[in-house]
């Protein structure tokens, strides 16, 4: 029996822990787990994993594989404070801080600062080699949100397919127009394979990126927060488990620490930063880290080209 600790614990992870006694393993990677708790996917990961709403981070070191502690349908009961996964891994959960997702920030820099931190994040993606998801429309995001044709011939089928429909999502914030926004999302959503198709990480970061920038500056919170809510109800039922719950937090602007770290260097810091939260960005994954990126920064020009002057 292995033993271990859990640092931190987001909220949704805690809720859904804490409420009820039973669960089953859903899926084993190396890095992490998820476990199926009464419809929310909980992951549960090693010490080099990312913090998000609904994981729980231990104090597992990373040279462990979890596919060595844990199986696909293993049991998994709480009692008290400590967690019993299969026969072979107990954690506690006493002692763990709570990771508290940010929203958005209270003093942004101003509106020239953003486009010169987006320029840097566009100098960096054009120079990037992407082949699989949706990673080669991000040197054409500018192009895409003004409307503007682009080469599509050597773009891979999973972003040839994604393209209209993508265009059509930018198209509806700039009309506001909540049926063409629920439309394209049902065309988009569970695009691309695995547990969060590529079309769905996208979504991921363009809700994300809305609300933050309708948080951080307070213009159209209200609407913002409705083309969220229609993304969302599109999507439900639509995809995969994992995707509906990362769908349902960034709805709200809730992400992993990395995503976060990124929407925060770009509102609030300098060039030499943004390339840093950018690059670890781009690396998440095998290609969701590049398609949540193509959505963070279709969100970001779709707000700036709608509500700045």
């Amino acid at each position: 029996m292995r033993y271990a600790r859990a640092v931190f614990i987001g909220p949704t992870a805690q809720r859904a822990l804490m409420e009820s006694t039973l669960g089953i393993v859903h899926s084993v990677f190396e890095r992490a787990f998820n476990v199926l708790v009464n419809d929310e996917l909980i992951g549960i990961g090693r010490s080099d994993v990312a913090r998000s709403p609904a994981s729980l981070i231990t104090d597992i070191l990373p040279s462990t594989r979890m596919s060595s502690l844990v199986g696909k349908n293993d049991r998994v009961s709480r009692t008290g404070t400590l967690l019993e996964i299969g026969g072979r891994l107990k954690i506690s959960l006493e002692g763990a801080e709570i990771w508290l997702p940010k929203r958005g920030m209270t003093k942004p820099l101003d509106i020239e600062a953003i486009r010169n931190n987006l320029l840097t994040v566009k100098r960096l993606v054009s120079d990037g080699r992407y082949e699989g998801g949706l990673g080669q429309l991000l040197p054409y995001v500018d192009e895409i949100v003004a409307g503007v044709a682009i080469d599509e011939s050597s773009l891979n089928r999973v972003a040839k397919l994604a393209l209209p429909h993508v265009r059509s999502l930018v198209a509806a914030i700039r009309s506001k127009d909540l049926d063409l926004l629920g439309s394209c999302t049902k065309k988009l959503v569970g695009l691309g394979p695995g547990l969060s198709p590529s079309a769905d990480d996208l979504l991921v970061g363009f809700m994300s990126s809305l609300c933050w920038m309708a948080n951080s500056f307070g213009k159209d919170t209200d609407y913002l927060h409705m083309v969220n809510q229609t993304i969302l109800t599109s999507a439900l039922g639509r995809t995969t488990l994992l995707s509906q719950q990362m769908l349902k937090h960034a709805a709200i602007g809730e992400t992993n620490e990395i995503i976060e770290g990124f929407l925060e260097v770009i509102l609030a810091a300098g060039s030499d930063e943004v390339k840093k939260a950018a690059g670890r960005v781009l690396t998440m994954g095998e290609t969701s880290g590049e398609d949540t990126m193509v959505g963070i920064l279709l969100g970001l020009r779709a707000w700036l080209n709608t509500y700045s002057a």
